[in-house]
């Protein structure tokens, strides 16, 4: 069985790397065919085709495209001019050159606005651009561009693959600060959106990432279950940058569980990936550094410290180390092998560095205080020559601007204790009425299951009786069909006051339940219209259905009872924001609003306690033929 699925692999395996050279082959000669044909449009196009190709296999490459697409491009068409901006961007990410590509995301969102294209497009090169202030160490930044891309990503359908990479990223900013539970979270809902996406890069994407957070979480068991799928995908799709970037996971893995075997094994993996890659690109210097972690923990010492002076040769802005702490770390590796001038030299250098950052945050400090000091004495300048002239002016400004101050503090004060009392006056009207209300569920509820469990038996076991009495035939049914219609209209009564489930219902239905089954006088005529606006039936609270319905249920009530209407129309209106209950009947008018509650009327006391829990307001109107109830929730 083992042998049948190794086979099936190594079989997808060789059909999808024939098919990935296919693709190229076609590019190559689509590229060839334009050159030959020398149109702009179609050498851009064939040149943007090239770079989407390597722009997750080779930067190197896919920044060659780029750059020679751009030259051809119509900077009035949105493609493949902007396509091709924002894959050169890439590439100077994967160079670790983040100023160049924050610039280059940017700029493909301002050319974007201006060619009115897609807004997709934008959530992307918006999502890309928060990432690269992210890798800057500026998530202030970060959140403000992820954020613009939510807004963007509001009302949109058909947009999973740019959903995908935008939770991705956030989810990558909140591990950077330790919130890894959030994180989770976001990659999670990454990962459930990813299952309808046919985006591979981003489906790998989003699952790499959620390996690393287990990872942090110490959850190896999970991560290890969500990165090889992913790493035999990309190494399907012949990417190298994720399946380095898959192998660095799984390393740190093993490096932290001591699994020596896997470690000796997958290194080798990841040394043939990086091979394919450039050296200083984001994927190689995050293996080099997991590398030279590992050789230290396995005793390599001196492996660990040639990798340490490679990353140092490089001097890529790639590597998360910070420079003081790798040379620390370079300072106990020396200090293993037992070359104590060398550790030690290495310990200066690290400390130099510590004291070169702290110097030029002091640096920083020492410029601000200059350019404070300067102005200061400009206006000390400008003061002195017009001490004579401005002084009562001066004088009197500040005492003004002191009486507006005090004035505004005093306003603000008087306006914050204002508010505080309403607010604790509304939280305490709505604790009320919370209470009232859930007590009258709960009476509801004890005589609801007082009549069924106790009348309806009662008069089940009466008809029981009716059958054994020795009277004539047509008196026993005339009274056995009597005690049937009394016990069900007890049943009626009993689960009318049940409280209504929504679970596995939604409020129009349980409406138009009601309605069909409430005993109406044959000489009233009811009839229901629902309408549901950029929103549907589901998506309503549960507590705001369930009060709604109530509601409709006492005015019902009491229309049937008092009002002597002969015909009653009911609507249900959902909207974006408001839910709309409007109930006209042509009775005779009460002219008795439900909030006036001290009017009399448990009915109508009822009625406005619920209100008040929904944040919902009433109106009535009365016009010559007809009264109306309108009930106004906000959702």
């Amino acid at each position: 069985m083992k042998t049948t699925c190794t086979l099936c692999w190594l079989l997808l395996f060789f059909l999808s790397a024939r098919a990935d050279n296919a693709s190229l082959d076609q590019f190559q000669t689509q590229l060839k065919h334009a050159l030959d044909a020398g149109n702009s449009d179609s050498i851009a196009a064939a040149y943007c085709r090239m770079s989407e190709y390597y722009v997750y296999r080779n930067s190197d490459s896919a920044h060659f495209f780029c750059k020679e697409g751009l030259k051809y491009a119509d900077k009035n068409k949105p493609e493949p001019y902007l396509t091709l901006i924002n894959n050169l961007a890439d590439t100077y990410f994967s160079a670790g050159k983040m100023d160049i590509a924050t610039q280059l995301f940017l700029s493909a969102d301002k050319e974007a606005v201006r060619l009115a294209h897609s807004r997709m497009f934008r959530v992307s090169v918006l999502t890309s651009t928060g990432v690269t202030y992210r890798r800057r160490e500026m998530p202030d930044s970060a959140l403000f561009y992820y954020n613009k891309a939510l807004g963007l990503l509001e009302g949109e359908e058909n947009s999973i693959s740019e959903e995908i990479h935008l939770l991705t990223s956030i989810a990558v900013l909140y591990a950077n600060t330790s919130r890894l539970s959030e994180a989770e979270n976001y990659v999670r809902r990454a990962m459930k959106k990813a299952e309808k996406c046919d985006d591979m890069d981003m489906t790998l994407y989003a699952a790499a990432t959620a390996g690393s957070i287990f990872i942090l979480q110490k959850n190896y068991a999970e991560a290890s279950r969500v990165i090889l799928p992913v790493l035999e995908k990309a190494r399907q799709q012949q990417k190298p940058k994720f399946e380095l970037k898959c192998l660095t996971f799984l390393l740190s893995i093993f490096r932290q569980t001591n699994n020596k075997d896997s470690i000796n094994h997958y290194m080798k993996e990841a040394d043939r990936a990086a091979a394919l890659l450039p050296e200083n690109s984001t994927e190689v210097m995050g293996y080099r550094e997991t590398q030279f972690q590992i050789l230290s923990s396995l005793g390599k010492y001196r492996e660990s410290l040639a990798i340490q002076h490679r990353i140092l040769k490089e001097g890529s802005q790639n590597i998360q180390t910070p420079v003081d702490n790798l040379y620390k770390l370079m300072a106990r590796n020396y200090a293993k092998l037992n070359e104590y001038r060398q550790a030690a030299a290495y310990y200066e250098k690290c400390i130099a560095a510590s004291d070169s950052l702290r110097k030029e945050a002091i640096d920083a400090e020492l410029s601000e205080l200059t350019v404070k000091y300067e102005t200061q004495e400009k206006e000390l300048e400008i003061a002195r020559l017009n001490e004579e002239q401005l002084s009562q002016k001066a004088q009197t400004m500040r005492w003004t601007l002191a009486a507006i101050g005090l004035s505004g503090i005093l306003l603000l004060l008087a306006l914050w204790y204002a508010l505080s009392r309403r607010h604790a006056k509304r939280k305490e009207e709505l604790n009320v009425a919370r209470s009232y209300i859930e007590g009258l569920e709960q009476e509801r509820a004890r005589l609801a299951k007082e009549l069924h469990d106790g009348v309806c038996n009662d008069l089940l076991g009466i008809g029981l009786q009716l059958q054994a009495l020795p009277i004539p035939e047509d008196s026993r049914n005339y009274l056995l069909n009597l005690t049937e219609q009394i016990r069900e209209d007890v049943r009626s009564v009993s689960h009318e006051l049940m409280p209504p489930k929504f679970q596995h219902t939604t409020l129009d239905e349980m409406a138009e339940a009601y309605i069909a089954r409430f005993h109406m006088p044959h000489s009233i005529q009811v009839t229901m219209n629902k309408e549901c606006k950029g929103k549907e039936w589901n998506e309503i609270p549960e507590r705001t259905a369930y009060e709604t319905y109530r509601i409709m249920q006492e005015l019902l009530s009491n229309i049937v009872r008092h009002a002597n209407a002969t015909k009653i129309e009911i609507g249900l209106l959902l909207e974006e924001h408001t839910l709309t209950l409007r109930i006209k009947d042509n009775g005779n008018r009460t002219g008795k609003c439900p909030e006036a509650a001290n009017a009399g009327g448990i009915g109508r006391t009822t009625i406005a306690e619920r209100i008040k829990i929904t944040g919902g307001t009433f109106a009535e109107e009365t016009d010559a033929d007809m009264q109306t109830f309108t009930l106004t929730i906000p959702l």
